[in-house]
């Protein structure tokens, strides 16, 4: 009965992928049934729940029947503890009418129908005497549309397909339940929910933020697969009917939705549709958790279970209550464990916030909840750049110059492939290699012709912020980068810095934010999911400020004096860029989002803000913050110590032909580094072990100028661009003055991190201004306000 879930799993991993089809484990199905079953009991119809004959349960991507062979075994074992064994088979007779499948991939739906003839088959003492309710259909196509002649061979799917039209249509749903697939960048594949049809609005629509809640930027995250199934279920049970006063919707899916700037008027409709939603954190652990603590092995992010109810005295006005539980961390079968014995009431439910777009997250309390936001210190703040395709970076600009001669000197028929165009449903799609863009970016050279026309020299590469501490060169070519971020590119100068941190997840370990003088990366932060760029000044003149002019005007106000933007600005590096606060708040970062506690002493913020400067020097590698008498030297940084890192004679690596590097390695008793056949001696363990959220900085910065650079496919992503392999036939000598840069940066942070914890211990300890305090009317920063570094010059003021 369960043969198809493994077999699918090992023989087309990429077809589950696609089709995000990730089966539930039967403990999870068990639990979601029960909770739903006692609100139901409790709250609508009694002690029968699903057993009562007004309530029809759907699963909208049944998949093989695991949901609805829950929902069966929820009705036996309720039946059989109140009424006695011999009453579960007319129960269970009755019930099966009232379960509908719809389920879009044939194999799955077979081994539906086979489960379900056996479940009842066992319950009842014999097969069912009516067809089952189950259907091969596409849940988000428009019921509304009469299904096309498919022939007589297909007849019997073309006619699933009609009487799944008239269940979605026309029939009351009082329960949707299920596990519905997860695909992202699913634009286009929302069918008759993403894009209606006539007469009908479609109804993502009414889950689109309007534009003056400023979350346009976050509103692509609605176009995945559980998303529309999510807007689906609310369509029909909450919606599509007059008399739809009550129902349910029950779903474990990806938890994005529970806190994205992007989801804010889905959870805004949720909390006016219902009276009453739990939210269970399947996933404690956050992103990408060791594979044994899943409940879904092959999915990385994490997941949720949301039910979400409504009752007859529902009110539109009233946002509902939302309590939040989290699972154990740990080994999955400790979460079985767990969600088998958690009770629809108790202590474990947490409150959460009461605003009508808050995250279903609980909410912030003690000391957390009173710091300031990070991005409320900030004015803008913005995505980084995301080129699209890998062989527009490279860690040396030659690289990059020999690729494009390849690709421009390519056959016509060739270039196509090379170029590695974005597709759309298989089709070239915002950059191809015939695109033409109509304006370049600031600052850089602009060819109004496309790629495959030009015959010229690349675009002269620029130095590129592409992960933390590790700078390489990108080509600033608007035809090959498929979203530049413009904004980015119009406020960069020699002035700018930039911060670097994770937004719809959370730092894990390491510093909680890093630095930048470069043009930033979409993935700068860490290498994976994405974040939010924090620029210091608000145009690339450098006069006027990205910091909130409220934070400017509290703080000078307090003080008596003017407080600067790079003040503020060195001021949140030097709290949060340690991994002392991501160790402090670890488990108020369960929740992402950064606060920054803002000290109300004169004397301890001039102290952080003294600390922030030349954390700032390191990580933008001595080009911001410069002031030689404070022992910031212009330049790459060089610890003065006795025990710095040192590349002695006999250690330098080969730049031989051929002598390109394939292994990194380190012993932390002779405390020397070793690359290829070279090596760097007084290299810290804490240095070697230095870490941004899970990745170790000195083994990432190594994988991009080894001999073999292939990064894993993972799913059914395609292959990158042949232009990729075109890299250094040899060790650059230009690689290892990077890497002496990169071990001085390092080990002069971890020289600094006993103060900077020093210092966040004193500040949390000590008066604080409230988040409340920023918003209060407190006077206008005065505007242009003048920098207090002197290597920066006036920076937001006169000359």
């Amino acid at each position: 009965m369960y043969f198809y879930e493994d077999f699918l799993a090992t023989y087309d991993a990429a077809l589950r992928k696609r089709t995000g089809s990730y089966y539930t484990p039967t403990p999870v199905v068990d639990a979601m049934a029960r909770l739903v079953h006692e609100v139901l009991a409790s709250r609508f119809n009694g002690p029968h729940g699903f057993g009562s004959p007004k309530v029809v349960v759907a699963d909208p991507a049944a998949g093989t029947g695991t949901f609805l062979l829950g929902v069966l075994r929820c009705i036996a074992q309720a039946v059989s503890a109140r009424d006695g064994e011999g009453a579960v088979p007319a129960a269970i007779e009755t019930a099966v009418r009232r379960l509908i499948g719809f389920e879009i991939q044939l194999g799955p739906f077979a081994v539906a129908q086979l489960r379900l003839v056996a479940e009842v088959a066992e319950l009842t003492g014999s097969v069912p005497t009516e067809p089952l309710r189950l259907f091969v259909t596409d849940t988000l196509a428009n019921p509304w549309l009469e299904q096309e002649k498919l022939g007589q061979l297909y007849e019997p799917i073309a006619e699933s397909r009609r009487r799944a039209n008239e269940i979605k249509r026309d029939a009351p749903i009082t329960v949707v339940i299920g596990n519905p697939p997860y695909k992202e960048k699913a634009k286009g594949l929302g069918g008759w929910v993403e894009a209606g049809g006539e007469n009908h609005t479609a109804p993502l629509t009414a889950w689109i933020p309007p534009a003056d809640w400023g979350v346009g930027a976050h509103v692509k995250h609605l176009r995945n697969l559980y998303v529309y199934f999510w807007r689906w279920a609310t369509w029909k049970v909450f919606e599509a009917h007059e008399d739809s006063t009550q129902g349910i919707v029950c779903f474990i899916t990806v938890a994005g939705f529970l806190n994205g700037p992007g989801f804010a008027r889905m959870r805004d409709a949720l909390r006016r549709q219902c009276d009453e939603i739990w939210v269970i954190d399947a996933s404690p652990e956050g992103h990408q958790p060791e594979v044994a603590t899943r409940i879904f092995e092959g999915v990385q992010q994490p997941v949720c279970i949301v039910l979400a109810s409504r009752s007859p005295s529902t009110r539109s006005d009233e946002p509902a209550p939302v309590r939040y539980a989290s699972l154990p961390a740990g080994h999955r079968s400790a979460k079985f464990v767990a969600l088998q014995q958690l009770p629809l009431e108790g202590a474990m439910w947490q409150a959460c916030s009461g605003e009508w777009r808050a995250p279903f997250l609980r909410a912030s309390s003690g000391e957390w909840s009173a710091f300031p936001s990070l991005d409320s210190l900030f004015v803008w703040n913005g995505s980084g750049v995301m080129p699209g395709r890998t062989w527009v970076i490279a860690p040396d600009r030659e690289t990059l110059k020999a690729r494009w001669e390849a690709l421009v000197r390519a056959p016509a028929e060739r270039k196509a492939m090379l170029f590695h165009p974005h597709l759309r449903n298989g089709e070239p799609g915002d950059r191809h290699v015939d695109k033409r863009v109509t304006k370049g970016l600031t600052g850089h050279e602009f060819r109004p012709i496309s790629v495959a026309r030009d015959k010229g020299e690349v675009i002269t590469p620029i130095p590129y912020g592409y992960r933390s501490f590790d700078r390489q060169w990108l080509i600033p070519d608007p035809r090959v980068i498929n979203q530049p971020n413009p904004t980015i590119w119009a406020k960069h100068s020699r002035r700018q810095i930039y911060i670097a941190a994770l937004h719809r997840t959370a730092p894990s370990a390491g510093p909680a934010i890093t630095g930048t003088s470069l043009i930033p990366d979409l993935d700068h932060y860490k290498g994976s999911f994405g974040g939010r760029i924090f620029p210091l000044c608000g145009d690339a003149s450098a006069a006027s400020s990205n910091i909130a002019p409220a934070v400017l005007a509290q703080l000078s106000e307090r003080w008596g004096r003017d407080v600067a933007a790079d003040d503020v600005f060195a001021y949140v590096v030097g709290i949060a860029a340690s991994p002392a606060y991501t160790q402090r708040f670890a488990e108020d970062l369960k929740q992402p989002g950064l606060r920054i506690p803002l000290t109300a002493d004169a004397e301890r913020f001039d102290a952080v803000v003294a600390i922030g400067r030349r954390v700032v020097w390191l990580h933008t590698y001595g080009e911001r913050f410069v002031d030689a008498a404070a022992g910031r030297p212009p330049g790459p940084p060089r610890i003065q110590s006795g025990d710095r890192p040192e590349l002695p004679r006999e250690g330098a690596i080969s730049t031989a032909v051929g002598d390109l590097p394939d292994s990194m390695t380190y012993d932390p008793a002779t405390r020397r580094l070793t690359i290829g056949n070279g090596f760097v001696d007084h290299v810290a363990p804490e240095v070697w072990l230095y870490e941004v959220s899970g990745k170790q900085v000195l083994r990432q910065w190594f994988s991009y100028r080894q001999r073999n650079r292939e990064r894993p496919l993972i799913g059914d992503r395609r292959p990158p661009s042949p232009l990729g392999d075109i890299q250094p036939d040899r060790w650059l000598p230009e690689y290892t003055a990077d890497l002496l840069d990169l071990l001085h940066v390092l080990t002069g942070l971890v020289e600094l991190e006993p103060e900077q914890a020093r210092l966040l211990e004193a500040v949390v300890s000590g008066p604080l201004i409230p988040a409340d305090d920023l918003t209060s009317g407190h006077r206008a920063a005065r505007s242009p306000t003048r920098s207090t570094d002197p290597a920066q010059g006036a920076l937001f003021g006169d000359e």
